[in-house]
């Protein structure tokens, strides 16, 4: 009789720089025809449990909640991969 390992649910996630996150947020958005020709402001910063948030600008935040919603669901997609390298 083999016993089994305990699995982890959890996959390590990727360490990635801010300014690779910003690169991947801006190839994402690119993908909508709405992508405005300027590009979005983003910037990554650190949180406090070692993760990271995605922030914008207050204009996309209050003219453009399309905008936000997409940069959110990105966000909470990316959140999943990587992890901020310090």
């Amino acid at each position: 009789m083999t016993r089994e390992l305990p699995r982890s649910d959890k996959m390590a996630k990727t360490k990635i720089s801010s300014t690779d996150l910003i690169w991947i947020f801006h190839q994402k958005l690119q993908a909508f025809d709405d992508f405005p020709l300027h590009g979005i402001a983003i910037a990554i910063a650190p949180t406090e449990n070692k993760g990271w948030k995605a922030l914008t600008p207050q204009y996309y935040r209050k003219h453009g909640p399309r905008w936000a919603a997409r940069i959110a669901a990105i966000e909470k997609q990316l959140r999943k991969e990587y992890t901020l390298a310090r």
